[in-house]
């Protein structure tokens, strides 16, 4: 990107000084505090966060797409499999991700779904940015957004869109519409917060641990206090509760699967000190993860010896609020866990460090004559092309070497054209079912035309678009991989009624001639004609 360095490497920078506004104005004893100091702001930086933009959004769509031959797992078992079903809501998360990925996989191909996770990415920054302007100058809240390169969860795991990164947008402009409505006290802007949370939950629960930082941030100051005495709140409440109450109804109808199946993905520990270990080993995982970003910071001596002090001061009502929002979640999540035992996985962080880099930009208003743009700039670029050669090595050359191949490397057009071949031998009828796991099942209906439903482990409770009656009509292809020289199907789906073993399939790996080609068995669950 030699652009953006040319772009920032002057001598000089050209200073200019613009007062910034301040949530110090929601007190109601006395006329507005605004903030003193004048914040010496350096031209410019707005422009590096077009070129990230347009960065990330080609670079970081482009490069996955280009080194794939098939979809991200998440893509594929939690997207595709789900969305193309077009439910209120499915047995592990809500459901608008995949409605969004089935959408853009719809009107794009492969390209939609990595196009939808880099506009997730790119709408993230813009939200963080239009909530930095309105408490630091323009150029200081850009260089604040440009500092989320160094977050881990804006780069390597960004291209496999689901939930995660999904939330990370969505966060955000929660976040934006929170500070808006507290500063100005306007109900559109707290029902802008409704239907940003509402659209949250209707991502992934996770969205709740937000919410619950900011009641929290709320009810800790005299000042935002007051706002539970407007109606702001409770508009909020209520646009929330509108657009996430379809998704409550399904829950209720099908006895509330998702929350039996985080339980179960969590895991529980089993101990005392599991208990104890779990939550730091959260904690210190998302403190690994924006390292890079403080780093690159420290270097560019944006970080100096009074910025503890500056982003500590609970008397500065934006320092209070920025603190709340980007600490308040992970300490939630990690007692929460440590309260009930529950386990914490460490991609749960995702949407939990959008403002980083603001709170890093907030403790150096005062350090702009100790500032190298040359230096920020440099690192900036070496970590955004550091990101995209690691995630390069990571999907496909190291893989490769070990004759591992990762998910984005499965024989999936192959697969799907030899069993549904298989299937019209066997059956002379069109494919509408797949059974097996959600994986290997999902692949081959993704790419068989028409596109068949997934009926995930053979499972009516995981898949409840399939139905006995549906089975019955339309009989069902079943597949699973066989490892270790077992070509027995599982008992879950050997135990399905009319179900039929008609033996193996071996299929190359397109990057990976070296490694054991894949063994997938199959077999078909006979249609009846019952209706």
């Amino acid at each position: 990107m030699p652009v953006w360095i040319e772009t920032v490497a002057v001598p000089v920078p050209r200073i200019m000084f613009e007062p910034a506004q301040s949530l110090n104005s929601l007190s109601s004893a006395g006329p507005a505090h605004a903030r003193r100091d004048f914040i010496p702001t350096v031209k410019r930086p707005e422009s590096w966060l077009v070129i990230l933009i347009a960065a990330q959004l080609l670079l970081w769509t482009l490069v996955p797409l280009l080194l794939a031959t098939s979809l991200p797992l998440d893509v594929v078992s939690n997207g595709l499999a789900w969305g193309h079903e077009w439910q209120w809501g499915y047995y592990k998360h809500p459901p608008l991700p995949s409605w969004t990925v089935e959408l853009f996989f719809d009107a794009l191909g492969d390209l939609g779904p990595f196009l939808l996770s880099q506009i997730a990415i790119v709408a993230t920054y813009g939200f963080v940015f239009l909530l930095g302007r309105e408490f630091l100058p323009a150029r200081l809240a850009a260089i604040g957004t440009l500092l989320l390169v160094g977050v881990y969860y804006f780069s390597l795991p960004s291209p496999e869109f689901n939930h995660n990164v999904a939330q990370m947008p969505v966060w955000a402009a929660a976040s934006f519409a929170y500070y808006k409505a507290l500063k100005t006290r306007r109900l559109r802007w707290w029902l802008a917060l409704g239907v940003a949370a509402g659209i949250g939950l209707l991502t992934k629960y996770s969205t709740a641990v937000l919410l619950a930082t900011m009641l929290l941030h709320m009810a800790a100051g005299r000042q935002t206090r007051t706002a539970f005495l407007s109606f702001g709140p409770y508009v909020a409440f209520a646009a929330c509760l509108a657009i996430a109450s379809p998704h409550l109804v399904w829950l209720a109808d099908n006895h509330f699967p998702t929350f039996a199946y985080a339980v179960r993905r969590a895991g529980h520990a089993e101990s005392g000190s599991e208990r104890i270990v779990a939550p730091f080993k959260f904690l210190l995982a998302q403190s690994v993860d924006i390292l890079p970003a403080i780093a690159v910071a420290a270097v560019a001596g944006l970080i100096g010896k009074d910025s503890f002090r500056k982003v500590t001061n609970l008397q500065d009502e934006d320092v209070r609020f920025v603190l709340f929002l980007t600490l308040g979640p992970p300490i939630l999540t990690a007692l929460l866990s440590l309260a009930t035992g529950l386990g914490i996985r460490d991609m749960w962080g995702a949407p939990m460090w959008n403002l980083t880099g603001l709170l890093l930009a907030l403790g150096a208003v005062s350090r702009w004559q100790q500032v190298s743009l040359s230096r920020l700039a440099a690192c900036l670029t070496v970590l955004f092309c550091v990101g995209l050669v690691a995630y390069a090595l990571s999907t496909t050359f190291v893989p490769d070497w070990q004759n591992k191949p990762s998910r984005t490397e499965w024989p999936d057009r192959a697969l799907a054209q030899t069993f549904s071949e298989q299937w019209t031998i066997a059956t002379h009828r069109p494919l509408n079912i797949v059974a097996g796991d959600e994986w290997l099942a999902g692949l081959i209906a993704m790419r068989a035309a028409p596109r068949p439903s997934v009926w995930a482990d053979g499972s009516y409770l995981k898949s409840p678009w399939i139905t006995p009656q549906s089975v019955a009509r339309e009989g069902a292809l079943v597949v699973w991989r066989i490892r270790a020289g077992n070509s027995a199907p599982p008992p879950n789906l050997a135990a399905l009624p009319h179900f039929r073993s008609l033996g193996s399939r071996e299929f190359a790996w397109p990057r990976a001639p070296r490694a054991q080609p894949l063994r997938v068995g199959f077999g078909i669950v006979t249609p009846t004609g019952a209706s």
